[in-house]
């Protein structure tokens, strides 16, 4: 899942991801990772591909 411009950094972009000590979300462009406080604001924020669905499909229209 990834956050557009939702660091709290840097304002960068924000991906989830587990290794073997658990998951985390941590920053592509800073390195930074979040902490548990942090982590919970950023989940209740709308994630980038749920807000992707909702732009319309205008250039297909016109290339029809």
């Amino acid at each position: 899942m990834f956050w557009i411009k939702a660091c709290p950094k840097c304002r960068g972009d924000l991906y989830e991801a587990a290794d073997i000590y658990g998951e985390y979300i941590a920053c592509l462009q800073c390195a930074h990772y979040l902490t548990e406080d942090e982590q919970a604001r950023v989940q209740s924020l709308q994630p980038a591909e749920d807000r992707m669905a909702d732009v319309p499909r205008s250039l297909e229209r016109i290339a029809a």
